[in-house]
């Protein structure tokens, strides 16, 4: 395992030594990432291991072993906290929805464009490095990266976005258009083509547009929300509260 040696940030691939994990690899090297690649084994008896950026766990088994993979990984000392994306073949909404909940920032189902790939680790990568830190924070931010289904209420009218992290409190949301302080929006979380069926409301506390073009909103919860998100998006069990 290329680590470890350098402390230059890097994303880990994780997975058994295959078609699958080398196509990862030189798709993320492509795109200009700094990568290793081990097996699940390898890497928990490495306890000198350099902390990631990301950490992607290429997986091909059942749901079952890929949530012990999970397990595993994410007690690792020096992996706690690295924002984590899973690649695997099943396509239906409950492993989409056990990997969130078990502390995913994202799921992709397999086969996955290179563009796709390469978009959501380099977000994934640099996710720590768009939050302000100079923001007090009275709870831990987790990142998400999740299409989302968002009802303006007052508007009367619906916009496809992307959730960008998470807390106990509230979320951050990029939308292709702006949406002011005050604005009270119903969150619809969505799989890679369909809806989870879980809503969640939110009040929107500040919006700023991004250099892309797009727009990001700072949202509260409200209601009960905060107790569905906790559940759904695994504060409870995560400790992340």
């Amino acid at each position: 395992m290329a680590n470890e040696e350098s402390r230059a940030p890097y994303t880990l691939v994780v997975g058994a030594d295959s078609g699958d994990r080398l196509w990862i690899e030189s798709t993320l090297l492509r795109g200009g990432l700094e990568v290793a690649a081990a097996t699940e084994a390898d890497v928990l008896v490495a306890r000198d291991l350099s902390p990631p950026r990301l950490l992607i766990v290429d997986d091909a088994g059942t749901r079952a072993n890929r949530m012990s993979t999970l397990r595993h990984l994410q007690g690792h000392p020096p992996l706690k906290g690295v924002p984590l994306l899973i690649l695997a073949y099943d396509s239906d909404i409950d492993s989409f929805t056990d990997a969130i909940t078990k502390g995913a920032s994202a799921y992709l189902v397999k086969p996955v464009s290179a563009d796709e790939l390469v978009r959501v680790s380099q977000r994934l990568s640099g996710w720590a490095d768009s939050v302000e830190r100079t923001e007090r924070r009275r709870r831990v931010r987790r990142p998400l990266l999740m299409k989302v289904e968002v009802d303006l209420k007052e508007k009367k009218r619906k916009l496809m976005g992307q959730m960008l992290d998470v807390s106990g409190g509230g979320c951050r949301i990029e939308l292709p258009e702006e949406v002011h302080q005050g604005e009270l929006l119903r969150i619809i979380l969505h799989g890679k083509d369909a809806s989870t069926h879980v809503a969640l409301g939110v009040e929107v506390r500040w919006h700023q547009p991004s250099p892309t073009g797009t727009h990001i909103a700072g949202c509260r919860f409200t209601g009960t929300t905060a107790l569905l998100a906790g559940k759904i998006l695994g504060f409870v069990s995560s400790g992340l509260t």
